[in-house]
């Protein structure tokens, strides 16, 4: 094989359920430097299926919810920032999601309605968390900015 690293290499059959009661059969080759006694045929489909589970989760969120894939930024500077703003704003949005107490609360229209209502507090908190960047606890003091050291105290937007 033209791949040095190569210890394994397997064949995944799926089907998959289509409307009209239709199916499509898929074949998907595995390649692994895993050797067998690392990963056998349960291990190999296990690892195929957790990536499949982060790719539903993780990247299906940013390409429909924040929609990545409609982004038409092309400069590396500039889709680099967006992406670390759209998995941020992932991010507080799950931990925002574990405080509410009511399941219809915890949606991403509740959220992006909630924050959109407090857009100066949003703003503050990136401002703050991109000064602990480079500032000092002396500068957050002379310049009479919030405490930007000693805890992850910050303005809360939730």
């Amino acid at each position: 094989m033209g791949f040095p690293h190569v210890l394994q290499l397997a064949r995944l059959g799926r089907i998959r359920q289509l409307s009209a009661g239709r199916q499509e059969v898929q074949t998907v080759w595995l390649i692994t430097s895993l050797g067998p006694e690392q990963a056998d045929a349960a291990r190999l489909l296990e690892l195929a299926r957790q990536y499949w589970r982060i790719e539903n989760g993780t990247h299906y969120r940013l390409d429909v919810s924040a929609g990545e894939d409609r982004c038409r930024a092309r400069h590396p500077a500039a889709t680099t920032v967006l992406g670390i703003l759209r998995r941020a704003a992932q991010g507080e949005y799950r931990a925002w999601a574990l405080h509410q107490r009511k399941a219809r609360d915890s949606t991403c229209p509740a959220f992006l309605e909630k924050m959109s209502r407090r857009v100066n507090l949003v703003v503050r908190y990136l401002i703050g968390e991109v000064s602990r960047l480079w500032s000092s606890p002396g500068e957050c003091v002379r310049k009479r900015m919030r405490p930007c050291h000693g805890g992850a105290k910050g303005v809360s937007i939730g």
